[in-house]
C-alpha cells in the first residue's frame, strides 16, 4: 500500500466454482461491513442452496480495525473457513466475506484435498471481482471572502485524494472536501498565515 489510508475492497459481488471427485463448491465473494450483515449472507446462502453439505466463510469485515472471522461449518477443523480467510489476507481486501458451499459427491476428499478445494473456490472468486482502491477519509470544510478562491482551489488540488463535496460561492464562501485522514492536520494549517481563510474539520 502507497498511501496509510488507503485499502482494497471490492465493487460488487462475484462468484466462483471448483469441483474435485463429484464435490462442488461454488463461491461467493460479497461486500460485507459487519457481522449482522455477515449472518444475512450465510442465511441467504443456505436458502439458495438447500441441498448443500457446509456453508463455509472467511471474512474481513469493515475497513479501520477490521475483524477477521471464519467458520469450518462441520468440515474438518482448519479445512475450509481457514484457506478462505488466508486467501482474502492475500488479497489484501478488507470490508469483505466469501462464502463457500459445498455439495458432496460421494467421495471423500481427505484433509489436504479439503483445504485445497475450498482455498481454490476462494481464489476463484477473488479472481472473477472487481476490485477498488479506496481512502479512510473525513470532512473538512474551508469558508472564505470571495477574493481567496483562487489560493483555496490551490490548496484542494495539492492535497492527495481530495473530492469536494459540495461547495458555494457568494460574497462569503464555502467549500466542503472529503480527504484521507492522515492528510487533516496539514490541511487545517495551510491558511494559518492569514484571517481570510477559515478550516475546520467536520462531525
Amino acid at each position: 500500500m502507497t498511501h496509510p489510508d488507503e485499502y482494497k475492497t471490492i465493487v460488487k459481488p462475484s462468484e466462483g466454482d471448483f469441483r474435485d471427485r463429484g464435490s462442488k463448491f461454488p463461491s461467493y465473494l460479497v461486500p460485507c461491513e459487519n457481522e449482522d450483515a455477515l449472518k444475512i449472507h450465510i442465511a441467504e446462502l443456505k436458502k439458495k442452496h438447500p441441498g448443500s453439505r457446509h456453508v463455509c466463510y472467511g471474512a474481513i469485515l469493515g475497513t479501520e480495525n477490521s475483524i477477521e472471522r471464519s467458520n469450518d461449518d462441520g468440515e474438518p477443523n482448519g479445512t475450509a473457513g481457514l484457506p478462505i480467510l488466508n486467501q482474502l489476507l492475500s488479497a489484501e481486501l478488507r470490508n469483505v466475506a466469501l462464502l463457500v458451499v459445498r455439495y458432496f459427491g460421494g467421495t471423500k476428499l481427505g484433509k489436504p484435498g479439503l483445504i485445497a478445494a475450498y482455498k481454490e473456490s476462494a481464489k476463484s472468486a477473488i479472481e472473477s471481482s472487481k476490485q477498488v482502491v479506496r481512502y479512510h477519509k473525513t470532512d473538512i470544510s474551508f469558508r472564505f471572502s470571495y477574493d481567496a478562491t483562487g489560493p483555496v482551489m490551490q490548496a484542494i488540488e495539492h492535497i492527495q485524494h481530495a473530492n469536494i463535496k459540495d461547495q458555494q460561492f457568494d460574497q462569503d464562501c464555502s467549500i466542503t472536501v472529503s480527504i484521507p485522514k492522515s492528510e487533516v492536520d496539514k490541511a487545517l494549517h495551510l491558511f494559518d498565515h492569514t484571517n481570510e481563510v477559515e478550516v475546520s474539520q467536520m462531525d
